[in-house]
């Protein structure tokens, strides 16, 4: 087992600084439950930072959530690629040679993970993953074609809960239709009846 910060750097995020002609555009932590979604988030538009820590994100880039209950990750997509993360999520960007990206989300995505990561949290409310705590988690780093599948395996997961959720979602919408319309039915026969008198 690797310490993350060995195998990824692990950057903060910047303050964002909103101006409607800025030329630069922030993720922030509303959006990456959009990505975890499958959705393209409406990322703010703000002015370039003038910090060095700033890099862009790229492909194979992990997005990690500094703040809430749970640790939110997901690999960087195109609709996020150039833009800067803001100050409630983490920049890891995984050295490829050593990590599959998506086999190192999977990872910090299991609830054992997960559990580790909370206790690295602070303060009252809204509490904050320390970045020092997300940079000392200890990876396991089997064979790169073993993360492959392992990577594999996850996003097959993955995809099968957000299916399960559209079906559930059309499920909902079917199901008040159908009722709505023998509600609406019920009431035309009703009125008709009452015509007919």
């Amino acid at each position: 087992m690797l310490e993350l910060r060995e195998i990824a750097n692990v950057l903060s995020g910047v303050s964002v600084r909103e101006a409607i002609h800025g030329a630069a555009r922030f993720m922030r932590l509303s959006d990456l439950s959009e990505i975890k979604a499958g959705k393209s988030p409406a990322l703010a538009i703000g002015e370039t930072p003038a910090v060095a820590r700033a890099l862009t994100i790229e492909e194979g880039d992990l997005i990690v959530g500094a703040r809430g209950v749970t640790t939110d990750v997901c690999v960087a997509t195109g609709a996020v690629f150039g833009a800067f993360v803001s100050l409630d999520l983490y920049l890891v960007r995984p050295n490829r040679a050593l990590v599959n990206p998506q086999y190192l989300a999977a990872f910090l995505d299991l609830p054992t993970t997960q559990a580790a990561l909370s206790g690295g949290k602070q303060g009252t409310g809204l509490a904050r993953l320390a970045k020092e705590a997300l940079e000392k988690t200890e990876v396991p780093l089997p064979p790169m074609e073993r993360q492959q599948l392992i990577a594999g395996l996850a996003q097959s997961f993955e995809r099968e809960a957000r299916l399960l959720k559209q079906l559930a979602n059309l499920n909902t919408i079917l199901s008040r239709e159908a009722v709505t319309r023998a509600i609406r039915a019920a009431d035309t026969g009703r009125n008709f009846s009452r015509s007919a008198q």
